[in-house]
């Protein structure tokens, strides 16, 4: 299975198709509830924006002890075309369900991140994860008269997109609103690329595994100004046609300051809730892979009944 193609309209973007999810379409453009966007059925697509009915949602995988009680997972992630303080932007949630919390409301732990595509980049701004707090990231641009705005520091990618990697040395530093500037930034190594992979992807319904060919846009931010003096590493996947679809979080076994970084290690991997991918391999000797999910666990909504995205960010920040 391969993932439809986009309308000519979305192809001038090359951002949008790996950063938004799209729903699949019939001969009248009518969206085609339940229908993801890898089959064959799926022929013609556009981009979802927020606010708009889901025909499936993105939850990510089970842990193998829990797959049982918790066949949708612990966690939905829907990308989708809206706004960041009026700016166009593409809006990544993270929405836990289970244990006291609920899909599609606003719990403990759940948040986002923004990411703002213009003067070719991709970037994130603003992120809100279990801490509950929003942070904003803001490089060296937020200085000087020329600044409209949050200048984003989380680099994703830049153009050209292309199947090699590419890299760039970022500074950037949080702030507590967009509108501040910090006095210094911190370098950082950002590498990305693109590739025609093939994605595991769950049935959350029966716990049925696959795989789809999928074009993927991976990004990795080191938490250092180079890949051997970096402490961590995350690590993102972005397919085309669903967005975001996996994250993984890397320490280095030497460098590494998180604590309990052993245990993490052992729990996620006896947890088998992360599949084997192309690109999810350490970047070299000395990594262990701590923390990671894959929202490929996919949950088909009815003919009658369109499931509905997190309402995230806060009004305010829209």
């Amino acid at each position: 299975m391969a993932l439809a193609s986009a309308a000519p309209a979305e192809a001038e973007d090359p951002f949008t198709p790996f950063m938004a999810q799209s729903v699949c379409l019939d001969a009248q453009d009518a969206p085609r509830p339940g229908l993801l966007p890898f089959e064959a059925e799926c022929e013609r697509s556009r981009p979802l924006s927020a606010g708009d009915p889901l025909p499936y949602r993105k939850h990510d995988w089970p842990g193998a002890s829990d797959a049982a009680v918790l066949p949708s997972g612990y966690q939905a992630s829907d990308s989708l075309r809206g706004t960041l303080l009026g700016r166009p932007a593409i809006l990544q949630t993270f929405d836990f369900g289970g244990g006291g919390r609920a899909f599609v409301r606003f719990d403990s732990g759940d948040g986002g991140q923004a990411v703002l595509l213009r003067d070719g980049v991709a970037a994130s701004p603003l992120t809100q994860d279990g801490g509950g707090g929003v942070q904003w990231f803001q490089s060296p641009d937020c200085r000087g008269a020329a600044a409209d705005g949050p200048a984003p520091g989380w680099l994703f990618a830049a153009l050209p997109l292309a199947e090699v990697w590419q890299e760039r040395l970022v500074r950037l530093n949080k702030a507590r609103s967009p509108d501040e500037c910090p006095l210094a930034f911190v370098p950082s190594l950002t590498r990305w690329r693109t590739a025609r992979i093939e994605v595991p992807w769950r049935e959350a319904a029966t716990g049925a595994v696959a795989a789809a060919s999928a074009e993927v846009l991976v990004s990795e931010h080191f938490g250092g100004a180079s890949a051997a003096a970096a402490d961590h590493l995350e690590r993102f996947w972005f397919a085309r046609g669903l967005g975001l679809t996996r994250w993984e979080r890397w320490e280095h076994t030497a460098r590494g300051r998180l604590p309990g970084r052993d245990r993490m290690a052992r729990i996620i991997a006896e947890s088998r809730r992360c599949p084997p991918v192309a690109f999810g391999g350490p970047p070299a000797e000395g990594w262990q892979l701590v923390d990671c999910r894959t929202w490929t666990n996919m949950v088909r909504a009815a003919p009658d009944a369109p499931l509905a995205a997190l309402p995230w960010p806060a009004p305010e920040l829209r």
